[in-house]
């Protein structure tokens, strides 16, 4: 069966190119959303082999916000009701692939059936607490510098904790939003929308929570590739150092080599000395 690639874009439009070069393949069809806050005159998308869509219904995405969910369940559900697919990996639009189509695809039919989602170790019972039990005002401002909006929505937040307002039952994880997962799981993600919206909508960056949280309170838990390593868990190369995203350097391309991931995150088209190493890398 095909793989899906679903990627959420909002800038770096010449990055985006390599990364639908490097994807395309006859055995993938690509889905693209881009931001509706994004300028798209005169955008050109094309596959050669692969199948490509790029979503006609674009969602205002805002960072921490369930907005990316919605995104994200948009490119799931479109995926979905085209056709079934052994694979959905959901991608950014400045993610690269560093290993090739037939390493991936050869990959997961050794371990068909698997979840390959990441789930963080390094977090507390506090933190996911406050980011799963609130039902935060402003949501979709959380990046705003209004201080109106941060203080009322902190003490919402803190009044409902002192009423003991709880969101959901279930045991909440947290990991990176990037995954690889199957049709089955797809499906099951979108039998539960309304739990999901019900469980997340208006808490602190839930597209990090979602994905793993109704894994981990499922039969799907057990299909985990790796619960102890976050970014083997996802087979992802991102390098997180004190809660930043760090850019990925020439040192990093040489640590890939060595690496089983497929994919890495996040590059940018200015710093093309480490875009050229990689794209070497994703066609060995």
């Amino acid at each position: 069966m095909k793989h899906a690639y679903l990627i959420i874009a909002h800038n770096e439009f010449e990055l985006l190119k390599l990364l639908i070069d490097r994807i395309d393949d006859a055995r993938n069809d690509i889905y693209i959303h881009i931001d509706q806050k994004t300028n798209t005159e005169g955008l050109e998308l094309r596959a050669h082999q692969s199948k490509l869509f790029v979503l006609q219904k674009r969602i205002d995405a805002r960072w921490g916000d369930y907005s990316l969910v919605e995104v994200e369940l948009s490119l799931f559900r479109e995926a979905f009701n085209n056709g079934e697919y052994e694979y959905y990996h959901l991608l950014s639009g400045v993610d690269l692939p560093i290993k090739s189509q037939n390493y991936i695809h050869d990959f997961c039919k050794i371990h068909k059936g698997t979840e390959f989602i990441g789930i963080a170790q390094n977090v507390s019972v506090k933190e996911l607490k406050w980011r799963s039990q609130h039902w935060f005002i402003f949501a979709h401002d959380f990046k705003s510098n209004n201080i109106l909006k941060k203080v009322l929505r902190a003490i919402l937040a803190r009044l409902q904790t002192v009423l003991g307002y709880k969101r959901t039952e279930m045991q909440i994880k947290k990991g990176a939003q990037w995954c690889s997962i199957t049709n089955s799981f797809v499906s099951y993600i979108l039998k539960n929308e309304e739990l999901i919206y019900k469980s997340f909508n208006h808490t602190y960056c839930p597209d990090e929570l979602f994905i793993q949280t109704l894994c981990w309170n499922s039969p799907f838990r057990k299909k985990l590739y790796s619960t102890s390593d976050e970014f083997e868990g996802c087979m992802r190369y991102i390098n997180w150092i004190d809660g930043c995203l760090q850019p990925i350097t020439i040192d990093d391309v040489a640590l890939m080599r060595e690496t089983d991931r497929w994919f890495a995150r996040k590059f940018t088209i200015a710093n093309k000395e480490v875009v050229e190493q990689i794209l070497k890398l994703s066609i060995q």
